[in-house]
């Protein structure tokens, strides 16, 4: 099987949990320009650039009032000075070309104009009581986190809420349908132009969804939470059968909540992997006359074949940048730095824990490492959350020779790559 890693930016959003099993580590030496992994940080041998500190200082503009702006289907709300005011035509106009699409490829009738709430930040979202990412279809409103960055969600997928939104005026009488197919239509249509398959693929390299039933069904897949196998299971619907014939599989899939369970008019309550399965190989015999018998292989060797295909390699500055960071925290540790290492944390999702928590954090692996040296094992594209992640797999060796390995979680917030978690968190 042959594969590289990625960081593609328009790859599936990874803020997930997700299975362990990561198959064989990739290796970073045969990369040329790709600095090697595995030197150790030496002062004056080895010396890492240093980082600018990503603080917990966000301005939460309190006292601010909210400035509008409106095009044929869109409100935006936003606050003066901020990304969103700068952009807020470039913002209105994709929306709008997003809007038309999306409702055409739903079928969607109806005409519904939609307020969207654009926050700078998690700390002004809080201040204003925002929301960080929600809709509420029911009342045409969204709201999401607008930092401009070209790397953030609702740049590169801002049709991904839009979706959900459209997704409720799909049918007046049944609003709801198979959580599945919900986020998978989400993901297929967020105007990223992402392949399905490929960002099912990083995904499945990465460990986040489970490499057991990679076209199977399992308990998170009963309320839509695994996004890449759902975006590659519609995506391969609508090849086989086209985007008319898969609107009417979509529309038998329709749900409700009866008390106990969400229930489908035909197949009863769908609350198992089982009962799932049983739906969709129900709805596909009827409107194609192609059971999941039928459908689960061919859409299981679409999976295999972007596994075994090249993924876009990830480029020398991108591995280099996140090595930087790690042997900046070796460094830090080194020198019992605290101030040193609270600069290789990020500063993004201040509303938990907020700085006193960061400098916890700091203080605490300072005082609990000695030297160590880190290698990274391997770098994964987990997608975008807010920003770019990526999952980080580092040995470290500690100056008694005790070696332990850690995942780092990293996010490309505006300052840089930054960790967002890591194992002396807590």
């Amino acid at each position: 099987m042959k594969r590289s890693l990625a960081l593609v930016l328009f790859s599936l959003a990874g803020c997930l949990d997700g299975a362990a099993d990561r198959g064989p580590i990739p290796s970073f030496d045969d990369r040329p320009g790709v600095q090697t992994p595995d030197e150790p940080i030496i002062p004056g041998i080895t010396e890492p650039t240093a980082l600018v500190t990503d603080f917990c200082d966000d301005n939460a503009f309190a006292g601010a009032t909210w400035l509008s702006y409106s095009s044929a289907h869109f409100t935006l709300n936003y606050l003066p000075g901020t990304p969103a005011e700068t952009d807020r035509f470039a913002i209105a106009g994709r929306l709008e070309a997003a809007y038309a699409d999306i409702r055409s490829q739903l079928g969607v009738t109806a005409t519904p104009s939609f307020t969207v709430n654009l926050s700078p930040s998690r700390a002004a979202a809080y201040q204003h009581n925002r929301a960080y990412g929600r809709t509420w279809p029911d009342l045409n409103r969204y709201d999401v986190i607008y930092t401009g960055a070209p790397d953030s969600f609702e740049v590169m997928r801002y049709g991904w809420m839009l979706a959900q939104m459209l997704d409720y005026q799909i049918d007046a009488t049944n609003r709801y349908r198979s959580p599945l197919l919900t986020t998978g239509v989400a993901e297929y249509l967020d105007q990223s132009g992402r392949d399905m398959h490929a960002a099912y693929a990083l995904q499945l390299d990465a460990g986040i969804e489970s490499r057991v039933r990679i076209a199977e069904l399992d308990a998170r897949d009963v309320n839509g939470r695994n996004p890449g196998r759902a975006g590659s299971l519609v995506q391969f619907l609508v090849d086989r059968y086209g985007m008319w014939k898969f609107g009417e599989i979509y529309r038998a899939t329709t749900v409700s909540w009866n008390g106990s369970c969400y229930s489908n008019p035909t197949y009863g309550c769908v609350s198992t992997p089982e009962q799932l399965t049983a739906m969709l190989n129900g709805v596909l015999t009827a409107k194609t006359g192609e059971g999941w018998a039928t459908v689960q292989p061919l859409w299981q060797a679409d999976i295999e074949r972007a596994l075994e295909s090249d993924l876009l390699a990830m480029g020398p500055s991108i591995t280099s940048q996140i090595q930087n960071v790690v042997r900046v925290m070796d460094k830090a540790l080194a020198t019992g730095d605290a101030a040193m290492y609270r600069s290789t944390l990020e500063g993004f999702y201040c509303d938990y824990g907020g700085e006193q928590m960061r400098a916890q954090i700091a203080d605490r692996a300072v005082t609990a490492f000695g030297a160590t040296t880190s290698k990274v094992l391997a770098i994964y594209d987990t997608g975008i959350k807010n920003f770019s992640t990526a999952q980080v797999l580092v040995q470290r060796t500690d100056d008694h020779g005790a070696t332990t390995f850690g995942t780092l979680m990293f996010e490309h917030v505006p300052v840089g790559w930054r960790v967002s978690y890591g194992p002396d968190w807590y």
